[in-house]
């Protein structure tokens, strides 16, 4: 393409971060206008109004033109206030984003290619905060660890290690797609309330105590270098908002990225991790609730539990002869169960029989439920075991979610037969397999065509913000919708809860195709 300037992107996209190449004039004696009016001039021409320039880029101009370069890539922050990031030299349109899920037990992050939109790769790791404490409170609390000179350690070690968790896959990430971590030209952090706090070494003392306070709900955006990301130091790094405590930034990219928020008809989102948040709602009104549902589901609380990675059974299938057939994430050796195989075994040792409605083993069905030091289990494959004890927790695990769901559908007044969309997100809403989870009774009974797997819709949602530079602004409307209900001060909650503590619920009328067999 011929012509003064070039710009990149789709029409149909607006990246926070566009990338120009610039034909400019060469310096003469009849021409000695300044390198960064030149630039800005070039700019201007084709309606960009540049209204911040980092003295660092000013140095950059003026270093090229002494070199008598004089055919630039100009990097332009379009969201917000309109900012030259970069300038680099000769044409170099490819233009990268970073996305990443912040999570509570895993950081994910993921390269956008913000020309066409697409991912370029993945990658994921353990938080390395998990060192301090698997859950949040533990978390919050050597928050308050100090140094010997008396100042705040605790905070700052947990914002370094996140930090420096995120450079070390960024720097993989652009490894792999041929491009210096440099390069990037910006990011986007996806995570609940508390670890939007600690990735920004902000005090979440108030976020776990009455009367639940943040220390902010909007971040907007910050460079990169402010932050310690090792991408372009002067990148625009945006943090996505929360409503309050309970109710974060991964969850309202899941309703961007569901598109539920645009909807007329009613939908769910349920997002299904540590802790499990519930969304319901349409594009007039939300209502959120959250609850401790995920530990199980993880791995957390099963013996031969584990999280969906390499190793991990992720599908499984118990045959009429009792006899189990299952794939394992990486093709590998199995070293445990995650989530979506743990719903699997639970629905195909009731569905065949093997266990009864309370999920107790029935005697002398099969050799492969053998005793061990914990009582009855069903031997899956080596020394992975399923015994009754991990099918109680997993019980409680879906009559939590289930009355969950219940309650909070009843107190919006509406029924399952309202919903239009069911959608289920996190590493959970990536592998399962949703008639199996019917059949547990830890969703409802509804068409099967209505459940929408979403994966990880915090990383997708983040990647959305970086390529809509009016994301954060829908985001933050879409928050303003959002009604939290707590749903520990519902009465009939605990009345609920005992009865969906049957497989699939003492009610069997409320799920008829569990046992269509």
């Amino acid at each position: 393409m011929t012509g003064s300037i070039r710009s990149t992107g789709s029409r149909l996209m607006t990246p926070i971060v566009k990338k120009y190449f610039l034909k400019l004039p060469h310096v003469s004696d009849e021409d000695n206008t300044p390198g960064l009016e030149r630039v800005l001039d070039g700019l201007r021409r084709e309606g960009i109004d540049v209204e911040a320039v980092p003295v660092s880029v000013i140095r950059k101009i003026s270093s090229a033109f002494k070199e008598n370069k004089f055919d630039i890539t100009a990097v332009v922050r379009m969201a917000g206030r309109r900012e030259l990031l970069d300038v680099e030299p000769g044409e170099r349109l490819d233009n990268f984003g970073i996305a990443v899920d912040l999570g509570t037990t895993n950081i994910v992050c993921g390269i956008v290619d913000l020309n066409s939109g697409k991912s370029v790769g993945e990658l994921s790791g353990t938080n390395p905060q998990t060192a301090v404490g698997e859950d949040i409170l533990a978390r919050i609390h050597h928050c308050l660890k100090l140094s010997e000179a008396g100042q705040p350690a605790g905070l700052d070690e947990l914002r370094i290690a996140a930090v420096d968790a995120i450079n070390v896959l960024a720097e993989r990430l652009a490894r792999d797609a041929g491009i210096n971590a440099n390069e990037i030209s910006c990011a986007c952090i996806s995570g609940n309330t508390t670890m939007a706090h600690l990735f920004l070494g902000l005090d979440p003392y108030n976020i776990c105590r009455a009367p639940y306070v943040p220390a902010a709900n909007r971040f907007g955006s910050f460079g990169a270098k402010e932050l310690g990301l090792n991408i372009n130091p002067e990148a625009p790094v945006v943090v996505l908002p929360n409503v309050g405590s309970y109710v974060g930034g991964d969850v309202l990219a899941g309703i961007l990225a569901s598109g539920m928020a645009g909807r007329d008809g009613i939908s769910i989102l349920v997002d299904v991790g540590t802790n499990a948040e519930i969304i319901v709602g349409n594009r007039d009104w939300l209502v959120a609730c959250a609850g401790a549902a995920g530990p199980a589901l993880e791995g957390g609380v099963v013996s031969s539990g584990m999280r969906a990675a390499p190793g991990a059974i992720d599908r499984i299938t118990i045959d009429e002869s009792h006899e189990p057939s299952f794939s394992v994430i990486g093709n590998i050796a199995p070293a445990g169960i995650c989530g979506s195989a743990l719903i699997d075994l639970l629905s195909g040792l009731f569905r065949t029989g093997l266990i009864d409605g309370r999920g107790k083993f029935i005697p002398g069905r099969t050799e492969r439920v053998v005793n061990t030091g914990s009582g009855p289990a069903y031997r899956v494959t080596g020394d992975i075991f399923f015994t009754e004890k991990d099918i109680e927790n997993l019980i409680r695990t879906k009559a939590a979610m289930y009355t969950a769901l219940t309650v909070i559908i009843s107190e919006i007044g509406i029924t399952f037969d309202d919903i239009e969309s069911f959608f289920v997100a996190g590493t959970f809403g990536e592998y399962i397999a949703a008639d199996k989870a019917v059949s547990i009774g830890m969703l409802p009974d509804i068409p099967l065509s209505k459940f929408k797997l979403l994966g990880n819709s915090s990383l997708a949602g983040a990647s959305l913000a970086l390529l809509d530079r009016h994301a954060v602004e829908r985001i933050e409307k879409i928050a303003s919708t959002i009604t939290y209900k707590e749903l520990n001060a519902s009465a009939e909650f605990m009345s609920l809860y005992r009865a969906a503590m049957f497989l699939p619920h003492t009610d069997a009328s409320l799920f008829p195709s569990a046992y269509k067999f």
